[in-house]
């Protein structure tokens, strides 16, 4: 009954997509040619006045070749696939990439149609109104579907077999997402377990009467690794049950980074430790990067001159410092900053971590350290590509070799090219503080990034991460 409700849902759902792209590649005509047909910019790019106006009948005879391959994109961009556990971002990208898709197609088949010229403008703003109506009309459907499952409707009843951790965290999340509608009728396992706090229901040989007596919709296999070799008689007891089956991989006692399923020709693959920053997420923090190092090197001319005066006044030596870090996938660069320290700084103690009062500065260093304005260079080494604006703090090869081994999970933060500022500084896990807090930080940041992120950083610098107390 719920499978045949979810397909006349999709088939709604379907339709009123196709009405409402149908719609806005019609309203796009109206908008380009009578309701601001006048010269004007558009982020940047100037829209010309169209002197003549064609023939609406054109564009609504095409409203229907729109829509046929409308169709196909939507269901090239997996738009109908089960969105229950999905969030908003994933269906924002599905939408993304079937009005692009469309949209390209429209663009290579009107190039070889001759009979009539479509405006680009009007395609343009197609586009636009497309991506932005199926947007907000697809974040009403899920809050309305939220709305119901809250209140009780349109719900599926599920299965938890397994009684140890990957079980119990597998429940919580569900009980922390009530919106998505799953109703836990309980759970199946060898022994009762006090770990668990929905109901125990029986062993693994219950489970075929389990199913049918509490009505059960999907089933959530959630074994911890050591416990796999239950997962064939499991198996040998669902086969003959009409039920959703669903695995929860034990990755609990695994550190995991943006995990994702993967496919290696039929054979799935859990992929659990890779960068966020990878595709078109790389191109466009590169490109935040150059913008932010640019403006900054423009932005503080006036320093470029008046630092390597102060610096030479204070202390003879070479203006800047290099030192050796190591970033990106553990592949080392030559750091580069204004010299705070005296130049035979490390002659006699090797590499050591900075220290309050720290003898070794020069008078105008310890200034200089304090207010972060010897890291400026650094914005060259983000010009080379050799670190980013926000990022893991680099740290010295000698002293990873000492970390690695004693700190857990941390080479995971060269996953990431370092950065001069970072969610660890602007907490003020900086200078000789709490590695594990740093490592903690470093791992939310990979867990968590976006561009927003990126920005919120960057902002809170100027407020927490400039002047630190612990920068010595």
């Amino acid at each position: 009954m719920l499978k045949k409700q979810a397909q006349v849902i999709i088939t709604i759902l379907f339709l009123l997509d196709l009405t409402i792209v149908g719609a806005c590649w019609n309203l796009a005509y109206f908008v380009r040619f009578y309701w601001f047909n006048h010269p004007y910019s558009l982020v940047g790019f100037s829209i010309p006045f169209a002197k003549a106006i064609p023939d609406f009948s054109e564009y609504f005879k095409a409203t229907f070749a729109i829509l046929f391959f409308a169709a196909f994109c939507f269901i090239y961009a997996k738009m109908y696939n089960p969105k229950r556990i999905s969030r908003y971002r994933a269906e924002f990208r599905s939408i993304l990439k079937a009005n692009v898709f469309l949209f390209v197609v429209m663009t290579g088949i009107t190039f070889y149609y001759r009979e009539f010229s479509y405006s680009r403008v009007q395609s343009l703003y197609f586009l636009l109104f497309s991506i932005v109506s199926l947007t907000l009309f697809r974040s009403i459907v899920r809050s309305v579907l939220s709305h119901m499952r809250r209140t009780g409707r349109n719900l599926r009843r599920v299965l938890i077999i397994g009684e140890r951790e990957t079980a119990d965290k597998f429940f919580q999340k569900v009980q922390e997402n009530r919106e998505l509608g799953y109703v836990t009728v309980g759970y199946v396992g060898e022994s009762q377990s006090s770990q668990m706090t929905c109901d125990y229901l029986g062993r693994y040989e219950d489970i075929p009467r389990i199913i049918e007596d509490t009505r059960v919709d999907q089933v959530y296999i959630a074994l911890d690794s050591n416990q796999q070799s239950d997962l064939q008689r499991i198996n040998h007891l669902l086969a003959e049950q009409m039920v959703d089956l669903n695995i929860v991989p034990d990755i609990y006692h695994t550190l995991n980074i943006n995990p994702e399923i993967l496919d290696l020709d039929g054979m799935p693959i859990i992929a659990l430790r890779q960068s966020t920053v990878e595709g078109w997420n790389r191109v466009l923090k590169r490109v935040f990067d150059l913008f932010g190092a640019l403006s900054g090197i423009i932005l503080l001319t006036p320093l470029w001159i008046i630092m390597p005066l102060l610096i030479k006044i204070f202390s003879p030596g070479p203006i800047f410092y290099r030192q050796e870090r190591m970033g990106l996938d553990g592949r080392s660069f030559k750091m580069l900053k204004y010299r705070s320290m005296r130049v035979d700084a490390e002659e006699k103690t090797g590499a050591v971590w900075a220290k309050k009062d720290d003898d070794r500065r020069t008078p105008l260093g310890a200034f200089m350290r304090e207010t972060s304005l010897d890291e400026l260079p650094q914005l060259f080494n983000v010009l080379s590509g050799a670190m980013s604006m926000v990022g893991p703090r680099p740290e010295r090869p000698v002293f990873i070799e000492e970390f690695k081994k004693s700190i857990p999970n941390y080479m995971l933060r060269h996953k990431m090219k370092a950065g001069i500022t970072g969610w660890a500084q602007v907490n003020g896990w900086r200078g000789n503080t709490s590695l594990e807090k740093r490592i903690e930080c470093d791992i939310y940041y990979l867990t968590n990034w976006s561009i927003w992120f990126d920005i919120k950083i960057i902002i809170m610098t100027f407020f927490t991460g400039i002047r630190n107390p612990n920068a010595y």
